[in-house]
């Protein structure tokens, strides 16, 4: 997946102090979004371009997603380099039926 891709899919909204993206859209592609995500941000990062300056910059996925250990480091190299990013998970709300 390149970072087109995961613009056009990704759900993004912005507030004063966070950017977060919903990868929720990419289904059981969550964890390779998430992947291609923090590879393309570690990588402008070195290049120095782009960014969100000061921002935080959150990954909402589903609690079920498999993160791969590589997206954990780059995670861990973007946040040891100061660029504040996490990973979110998010619980499927449960439907009771009477």
């Amino acid at each position: 997946m390149n970072i087109n891709e995961f613009n056009d899919k990704a759900v993004r909204t912005e507030d004063a102090r966070t950017v977060t993206f919903d990868v929720r859209p990419f289904g059981d592609k969550q964890g390779e979004a998430i992947d291609s995500y923090l590879h393309a941000r570690l990588m402008a990062f070195q290049m120095n371009v782009g960014g969100f300056g000061p921002r935080l910059v959150v990954l909402l996925c589903d609690s079920t997603t498999k993160i791969p250990s590589s997206a954990r480091a780059w995670l861990d190299e973007l946040n040891a380099r100061g660029v504040a990013t996490e990973i979110r998970t998010v619980v499927a709300a449960c439907q009771a039926q009477w």
